[in-house]
């Protein structure tokens, strides 16, 4: 999509909002979006998929975005990773090589 399919697209779904917030649309559209229940992870989860995209806790903290003491943390089991952790993390199971795909770590 070109930036003025973009832009034009979006102008034409504002025009919409408003009439419908007026009361000149009888009917809105929706989509209905079913989210994936939250996955959890266990200490040992944690760290076997660090050990499985060969990452030191230093370099695992930097991908996640958290702290080495995070990572120590969540390995040893006295804290658990938040919502958004949890996501990136189930994401980083299902798919470890992500992170190389996207750049975002290189070997």
């Amino acid at each position: 999509m070109n930036e003025n399919q973009f832009f034009d697209d979006l102008k034409s779904s504002l025009g919409q909002a408003i009439e419908y917030a007026e009361g000149n649309q009888s009917k809105a559209r929706t989509k209905t979006v079913a989210i994936k229940e939250l996955a959890t992870f266990s200490a040992q989860d944690i760290k076997s998929l660090r050990l499985q995209m060969n990452l030191t806790q230093k370099s695992f903290a930097a991908l996640i975005g958290v702290s080495v003491k995070t990572i120590e943390s969540w390995e040893h089991g006295t804290n658990q990773p938040s919502g958004a952790a949890r996501r990136l993390l189930e994401i980083l199971s299902n798919r470890p090589h992500v992170a190389e795909e996207q750049q975002i770590v290189s070997v």
